[in-house]
């Protein structure tokens, strides 16, 4: 599977991941507020950032290793 249909795999499916959708009765503000105070949604979002951080890094050093090599 490449990168584009696992993308959309992940997109088209993630409304259904909901684990209890019966906190978020109070709109869009309420969800943000109660995803930002439970520890184990902090955790998961302070997963996402590091794996973020760590991939653009990855991508970087790649495309930069990329443009030295073509330079010699």
């Amino acid at each position: 599977m490449n990168r584009t249909s696992l993308a959309l795999f992940m997109v088209l499916f993630s409304p259904l991941a909901l684990a209890h959708p019966s906190k978020h009765h109070g709109g869009f503000l309420a969800a943000i507020a109660h995803l930002l105070s439970e520890p184990d949604h902090l955790a998961m979002a302070l997963i996402a950032v590091v794996l973020g951080i760590a991939g653009a890094r990855l991508v970087r050093r790649r495309a930069s290793a990329r443009v030295q090599h073509k330079r010699r």
